[in-house]
């Protein structure tokens, strides 16, 4: 079972967090990640839960959790039942099985995005023609409109 723990300095001053984090490598804890504010610097931190570590709540660890009765325990009728399945269990006739359809889309479905012109995904031009499902060859720079290959 792991066990997780955080430490936090400033950002102004990253050498307290190295400090710590040095501090509690020795101590068997791993950086999972780290998390940078304009403020702040946290470090997420994970370890194998040792027999000596508390648990949160002392009760949580002596009290079971009690399980609804019949849980994990195998019907006593199937035992006894030549049937591989228990009698409440009766098989489901074909006149009755609706399978469910898979889903199919609109065929008049509205795209996503609508055409237009919008910033050329491929960085090459100013602006690239989107025709609501695909980008196109027309593109625009500086105003004048060219054609070029499609991008992806």
């Amino acid at each position: 079972m792991q066990e997780f723990s955080t430490a936090s300095a400033s950002a102004k001053d990253p050498a307290a967090l190295a400090a710590t984090l040095t501090e509690k490598s020795a101590q068997g804890w791993s950086v999972v990640g780290i998390v940078t504010t304009t403020t702040e610097v946290t470090a997420f931190l994970s370890r194998e839960a040792t027999a000596s570590a508390a648990p949160a709540t002392p009760s949580a660890a002596t009290s079971s959790v009690a399980e609804p009765a019949g849980w994990a325990v195998a019907p006593e009728s199937a035992a006894s039942s030549t049937s591989s399945a228990p009698a409440s269990m009766a098989p489901i006739g074909a006149a009755t099985y609706q399978p469910t359809p898979s889903y199919q889309p609109a065929a008049s479905a509205t795209p996503a995005v609508p055409a237009g012109w919008y910033a050329d995904p491929s960085g090459r031009f100013d602006l690239r023609y989107w025709d609501g499902g695909t980008w196109t060859e027309h593109v625009s720079r500086a105003g004048q409109q060219f054609t070029d290959a499609p991008t992806a």
